[in-house]
């Protein structure tokens, strides 16, 4: 199974960097939605820390990044009600969602840029 995205001209490109490209993603923010699609389960911040081998500070900013954008769920963890502090959270994505709204934003994008490019050009063409 690829992931990549041919080109034309011949060119690759992987998937994860089409869609960081799309949301405005930092490398890691794509690495943490990347471990979650794959991973198809609820993860914690620890969990995510371990599979990508960094710091739990490290994945908060993408934890926040991607809820912000709305490509990731949170929940609260509720088993442990006498726990003290801040409240825990799982992280997931749900695969069927994210699929919709990529091909539905890419279908956006591909329109805009075919309207902005046809007015480019017609621009661009100075009569004589």
């Amino acid at each position: 199974m690829t992931n990549k995205i041919r080109f034309p001209d011949g060119r690759e490109v992987d998937i994860q960097d089409v869609i960081g490209f799309l949301y405005g993603l930092s490398r890691s923010d794509v690495e943490v939605l990347h471990v979650l699609t794959c991973k198809g389960e609820k993860m914690s911040t620890e969990d995510l820390a371990e599979a990508l081998k960094v710091t739990k500070a490290s994945i908060s900013k993408s934890i926040n990044n991607l809820l912000y954008k709305g490509l990731i769920n949170r929940e609260k963890v509720t088993e442990d009600e006498k726990r003290k502090g801040r409240p825990a959270y799982v992280y997931w994505v749900n695969k069927e969602e994210l699929y919709e709204r990529v091909i539905a934003d890419m279908i956006s994008l591909a329109n805009t840029m075919k309207n902005d490019f046809k007015a480019h050009v017609q621009l661009a063409v100075v009569p004589a």
